[in-house]
């Protein structure tokens, strides 16, 4: 799996992070961290974002 510039390999899931290794591929279907979680009463404050690789769908469709 390539990497493009606007690909922030820090913001992706442990999953997904794995699975751009040879061998790995099939750890992108495990990958749950598919939405950000926002911190409560944090007035927009992202406490977990969501993972940023390509192989999710969601990716594609908000460009």
């Amino acid at each position: 799996m390539s990497t493009s510039a606007t690909d922030d390999l820090s913001a992706r899931s442990a999953e997904c992070t794995l699975a751009a290794q040879a061998g790995y591929q099939d750890l992108h279907q495990d990958c749950r961290q598919t939405d950000d979680i926002p911190l409560p009463h944090g007035g927009g404050i992202v406490l977990v974002a969501r993972c940023t690789c390509p192989c999710h769908t969601y990716i594609a469709t908000e460009a």
